[in-house]
């Protein structure tokens, strides 16, 4: 099973967008796919840490694709990028 997430990845609808993944991680998903996200801002990393955080406290691996081209420039900006696997 994947969880999309579609639209924006924002300060808007970061908080919304992380509880649906709580409901999807919960329910077995384990692979997250950004890649119809349409717009973000520094908020998505946000999103990736809160999420790999609470995932990892439950001893689940989470996989990640269709990560945004302006996510990971924004990861390099500030120095995360290697954390995301965007180096």
């Amino acid at each position: 099973m994947i969880h999309r997430v579609e639209g924006e990845l924002t300060r808007d609808t970061c908080t919304h967008q992380i509880d649906l993944a709580h409901i999807a991680i919960e329910r077995g998903v384990r692979d997250i796919d950004l890649s119809d996200v349409e717009r973000v801002d520094s908020t998505a990393l946000a999103y990736w840490m809160s999420l790999q955080r609470w995932s990892r406290a439950r001893d689940i691996e989470l996989s990640w694709s269709g990560l945004p081209q302006q996510m990971l420039s924004i990861a390099q900006l500030v120095g995360v990028d290697e954390l995301i696997g965007a180096s």
